[in-house]
C-alpha cells in the first residue's frame, strides 16, 4: 500500500511540475518574434516589393559584416576601460593617463560605425521609390519625436559622472 501511495505521489508531482514548466515556456517572450514583427511592420508600412526586400536583406547583411569587427573592438575597449577603472593598484593620474587614449580609440570606432550606418541608410534609400522615401522620412520624424518624448533633455550634469565622450 505504501508503494502505491508513494508511486501516486511521485506521478502527481511529476505531472504538476511538467504542466507548470510548459506553462512557463508558453509565457516566455520570444526576442526574435519581436524583431520579426518590427521588421514586418516596417516592410508593410513602406509597402516593399519582394525584390526590394531581398535587396534590403543583402544591404543589412553587408552592413552587419562591416560592423562586426568594429563592435568587437568596441566591446574589448570598454572591457579594458572597466578593468582600468576598477584597478586598485593604479593611482588616479595613471588611470587618467591610460583612459585618455582608449577614449580616443572609442571615439574613432564610433565615427567609423556611424559612417557605415549612414552609408547603409543611403544604400537602402536608393532601392526605394519616391512614395516610399516620403513614408520613410515620415517614419524617421515619428521616431525622433518619440525619442524626444521618452528622453527629455538633462537639466544639469552631475560633476562626479563625466560623459564617456566629451
Amino acid at each position: 500500500m505504501k508503494r502505491i501511495l508513494t508511486l501516486l505521489l511521485m506521478v502527481s508531482l511529476l505531472s504538476i511540475g511538467s504542466a507548470y514548466a510548459s506553462e512557463q515556456n508558453a509565457k516566455a517572450p520570444c526576442q526574435k518574434c519581436g524583431k520579426e514583427k518590427i521588421k514586418r511592420d516596417f516592410e508593410n508600412r513602406l509597402n516593399l516589393t519582394d525584390k526590394q526586400k531581398e535587396k534590403a536583406k543583402a544591404i543589412h547583411q553587408k552592413g552587419h559584416e562591416q560592423m562586426k569587427p568594429i563592435m568587437e573592438k568596441t566591446k574589448a575597449k570598454f572591457k579594458e576601460l572597466k578593468e582600468i577603472k576598477d584597478s586598485t593598484t593604479l593611482t588616479e593620474e595613471e588611470k587618467t593617463a591610460k583612459i585618455a587614449p582608449i577614449k580616443e580609440e572609442l571615439k574613432d570606432l564610433r565615427q567609423k560605425a556611424d559612417a557605415i550606418r549612414k552609408e547603409n541608410g543611403k544604400e537602402f534609400e536608393k532601392i526605394l521609390n519616391k512614395k516610399q522615401k516620403a513614408e520613410l522620412e515620415k517614419m524617421k520624424a515619428e521616431g525622433r519625436e518619440k525619442f524626444r518624448k521618452n528622453h527629455p533633455p538633462k537639466m544639469f550634469a552631475f560633476p562626479e559622472k563625466k560623459p564617456l565622450f566629451e
